[in-house]
C-alpha cells in the first residue's frame, strides 16, 4: 500500500503540534487506496475529515485513532480514493449526454437525437420544416465530434429537402452548416469574404453552405433575437446550468474552470449557486472579451469595447458565494481544431495554401491583454494552432516584462499544435503554462489528420515533452468530451478518434502524471493549489472514489472505469449505486 504508516504518523503528528490535543474527526474514509497526489506521491489506506476540510491521512490504523463517538465512518471496501477532478476548461450550457469512454457530450435537440448519417439528417430537417410556417426558421445542433468533414450536407442537400426554410445546423462551437435561404437572408454575395472566418466556396466560387468561425457572425445576424442560440429565458438557463453542473459532478469533478462569462451570466450563475450550491462544483469563471473579428468589425472599436468591459469589472467583487471566484481574462486568438481554421505556421496540408484564422491581431491582444494585466488580472487564452502560440507567447512576455515581478501564472488554451522549440523555451523562462484538453485526441483528431502533416498529427496535444521542458501542464475538457477518465485514458494511451496511436513515445504520460494533471496542476492554473488538488491535512476534503485502480488497471481499461461517490467539503454529493437504485 505504499508509505502509508509515515504518512499517517506525520499527518496526525502535524495536526496535534498546532491544536495542542489529537481533533477527533468528523468522518472518516477507510479501507481503501487513497492516492494523495502530494509532492511524494504516497498511496495511504484511510483519510480523515473535519468539517468541510481533511484532517489527516495515513494507514488505517493511524486514522482510526481519530474516532470519536460522534464520527462516521465509511468502508471504501477496497475501491482507490483519488483527490476530486479539476475540469481546466468547461462551459455553461444545456445538459449533457453520455458518450463513449464514460464521458459526456453536450444534449442536442431531442428530434436530432440519434441521427449519425446525412440521409437520416435530412429526413430529420425535412420533418422539422414541415412542422414549421413556410420562410421559417429550422434551427438545430449536431455535436462535432459526431460529423467530421467527411460527413457534411452542402446547401444543395437541404435546399432540395427545405426549399421553403431557411435553415442552420451547429455542427459545434466553430461552425454551421447552411442552405442557401439562410445565404440570401444573410446577404451573403460572390464578394462577401469576412475576416476571421471562411464561407466556403467549391471551385466554382458557389457557397458550399459551410460557414466557419468569425463569418458565422453574418448568419447569427438574419436570425431573429428569440431563435439566437443562448436566448432562452433565465429561468430555463438556470435550470440547464445546475442540471449540467450535477451532470459533472457525477463525472468526479469536484472543481472547474469556466472558460468563457459574461455580465449578463453573473446574477445567473450566484442565483444557481445560491440555491443549489452545496451540490454543485467549486468554479472558476474567465471573464470573456472579443478584441478582434469573432464580434467586430471594426478592430479600433473592438479594443475600446474590451478594455471598456475590463474596467468597469472589480474581479474580487463579482461574485458572494463561497464557490465561485472570478479568474482570468480569456480571449480567442485563432479559430477551432473542429472546422478546422486553427492559426498553423504551416500551410494545411489538405490546403496549402491556408494557414487558418487569425481572430484577435497581435496589436489587439498586447493593449487589451496589457490594461488587464495593469488591473491585476491573470490571462489565459485561446490559443489552438502554433501560430497562436508563438504570437501570444511573445505579446505575454512583453507584457511580463512591463509589470512588476510576481506570480503571473498566464497561461494558454488548448495548444492542440506544438510550436517551435524557441517558443516553448520562452514559455519556460516567463513560467506561461498550458491548459490541455488530452481528450480532443479521442474527439477531434479527424480534423487534426486532414490538416496536419505526418510530424505534426503525431505531437498534437503535447504534453510529455513540455513537461520534460519545464513547463507547466493541466487537464480539462472543453466539452470535448467532459469526463476526467477519457481525458486520463487519452493521455495515457495516445489512442485517436479512429484507434490509432499518436505520438506514445514523445507525448504519451504514465497515470500518476495524468492524474496530477487533472488535480492539483489545474488548482495551480487557478492559484488554488494551497487548498485543493490533493489529499493533504488542510485541504479541502474534495475526493472522487472509483470503480477500479487506476494507478495498476491495464492502460486500454482506463476508458471503462466510472465514478462511484463525489465528495465535496466532505459532503457526499454523488453516489452512482444510490442513483442507479432510484433512492
Amino acid at each position: 500500500m505504499g508509505k502509508t504508516g509515515r504518512l499517517g504518523l506525520v499527518a496526525v503528528m502535524a495536526l496535534a503540534s498546532t491544536s495542542g490535543s489529537a481533533q477527533m474527526a468528523d468522518l472518516i474514509y477507510t479501507n481503501g487506496k487513497v492516492v494523495t497526489v502530494n509532492a511524494k506521491g504516497e498511496i495511504a489506506q484511510a483519510v480523515a475529515v473535519s468539517g468541510d476540510k481533511v484532517l489527516a491521512v495515513g494507514s488505517a490504523a493511524a486514522i482510526a485513532k481519530l474516532k470519536g463517538p460522534s464520527t462516521r465512518v465509511v468502508d471504501l471496501g477496497g475501491k482507490t480514493m483519488v483527490p476530486g477532478f479539476y475540469d481546466n476548461h468547461i462551459h455553461l450550457s444545456q445538459p449533457l449526454l453520455p458518450w463513449k469512454y464514460n464521458s459526456m457530450l453536450r444534449e442536442i435537440p431531442a428530434w436530432l437525437v440519434g441521427v449519425e448519417t446525412i440521409p437520416a439528417l435530412l429526413d430529420a430537417v425535412k420533418a422539422q420544416a414541415a412542422k414549421t410556417p413556410k420562410g421559417g426558421w429550422v434551427i438545430g445542433e449536431v455535436n462535432r465530434e459526431d460529423w467530421p468533414n467527411s460527413n457534411l450536407p452542402t446547401a444543395a442537400d437541404f435546399d432540395r429537402i427545405a426549399p421553403d426554410h431557411k435553415v442552420i445546423i451547429i455542427r459545434g462551437p466553430h461552425t454551421l452548416l447552411v442552405n442557401t435561404a439562410t445565404l440570401a437572408a444573410a446577404k451573403v454575395t460572390k464578394d462577401t469574404h469576412p475576416k476571421g472566418g471562411e464561407i466556403v466556396r467549391d471551385a466554382n466560387g458557389v457557397p458550399t453552405g459551410k460557414v466557419t468561425e468569425s463569418a458565422r457572425r453574418i448568419i447569427w445576424a438574419a436570425v431573429p433575437p428569440e431563435l439566437q442560440r443562448g436566448a432562452a429565458p433565465p429561468a430555463e438557463t438556470m435550470a440547464n446550468w445546475n442540471k449540467m453542473l450535477r451532470q459533472l459532478v457525477s463525472l468526479g469533478i469536484t472543481s472547474a474552470n469556466v472558460a468563457a462569462i459574461r455580465p449578463d451570466d453573473f446574477p445567473m450563475l450566484e442565483t444557481v449557486y445560491t440555491k443549489y450550491g452545496d451540490d454543485l462544483p467549486r468554479l472558476t469563471t474567465q471573464f470573456r472579451v472579443w478584441p478582434g473579428t469573432d464580434k467586430f468589425e471594426d478592430m479600433e472599436e473592438s479594443v475600446r469595447v474590451s478594455i471598456a468591459e475590463i474596467e468597469a469589472i472589480d474581479p474580487k467583487a463579482v461574485f458572494k458565494h463561497p464557490k465561485l471566484k472570478m479568474g482570468a481574462l480569456k480571449m480567442n486568438i485563432d479559430g477551432g481544431m473542429s472546422a478546422p481554421v486553427f492559426w498553423s505556421t504551416k500551410g494545411y496540408e489538405n490546403r496549402p495554401d491556408f494557414i487558418g484564422e487569425q481572430l484577435v491581431p497581435d496589436s489587439n491582444f498586447y493593449r487589451t491583454a496589457k490594461r488587464a494585466a495593469e488591473l491585476g488580472w491573470q490571462i489565459g487564452v485561446h490559443t489552438m494552432g502554433d501560430g497562436a502560440a508563438v504570437m501570444i507567447t511573445n505579446e505575454m512576455a512583453r507584457i511580463i516584462d512591463g509589470l512588476p515581478k510576481g506570480d503571473h501564472r498566464f497561461y494558454l488554451h488548448h495548444f492542440s499544435v506544438k510550436p517551435p522549440e524557441v517558443t516553448l523555451d520562452k514559455m519556460v523562462k516567463y513560467n506561461i503554462g498550458v491548459a490541455s484538453q488530452p481528450g480532443f485526441l479521442l474527439s477531434l483528431g479527424s480534423y487534426a489528420d486532414e490538416a496536419l502533416e505526418t510530424e505534426r498529427e503525431e505531437t498534437q496535444n503535447p504534453v510529455a515533452s513540455l513537461v520534460r521542458k519545464g513547463i507547466r501542464v493541466s487537464f480539462g475538457s472543453d466539452a470535448g468530451p467532459y469526463g476526467p477518465i477519457a481525458g486520463i485514458y487519452a493521455a495515457v494511451t495516445r489512442k485517436s478518434w479512429n484507434g490509432t496511436v499518436k505520438g506514445l513515445k514523445e507525448e504519451g504520460v504514465s497515470v500518476a502524471d495524468a492524474l496530477r494533471m487533472h488535480t492539483l496542476e489545474a488548482a495551480y492554473l487557478t492559484f488554488d493549489d494551497k487548498k485543493l488538488g490533493s489529499i493533504e491535512p488542510g485541504k479541502a476534503a474534495d475526493f472522487a472514489v472509483l470503480s477500479a485502480d487506476l494507478m495498476t488497471v491495464a492502460p486500454e481499461r482506463i476508458q471503462d472505469i466510472q465514478v462511484e461517490r463525489t465528495i465535496i467539503g466532505g459532503r457526499e454529493v454523488y453516489n452512482r449505486a444510490v442513483q442507479s437504485a432510484g433512492l
